[in-house]
């Protein structure tokens, strides 16, 4: 399963540096589907962070399963080929 898809959604999680080049944070669509997001770490900008909104574009990889007991749900692992963050423009 390597489907390239799009993710509209927000941030839910910190990013956090998980190798010396790959940075993970989960994003959730407006369907409630959480995806867990891998990027390089030179394509996550500081704009990326807890409830920001982000279009991710990338492959859909592996699941991974929640764990009932603590109430999470499974999600799809996501390497993104790019992750862009959507500005709200405000008018004054």
């Amino acid at each position: 399963m390597n489907d390239i898809i799009t993710i509209t959604g927000t941030v839910t999680t910190a990013p956090t540096l998980t190798t010396a080049r790959l940075v993970e944070f989960v994003v959730v669509d407006d369907r409630g589907t959480e995806f867990a997001v891998r990027a390089w770490r030179d394509d996550v900008t500081a704009a990326v962070r807890v409830g920001a909104s982000v279009v991710v574009d990338g492959a859909a990889g592996w699941v991974i399963p929640g764990r009932s007991w603590r109430h999470e749900p499974s999600r799809t692992i996501v390497q993104a080929s790019s992750v862009e963050t959507r500005e709200l423009a405000l008018a004054a």
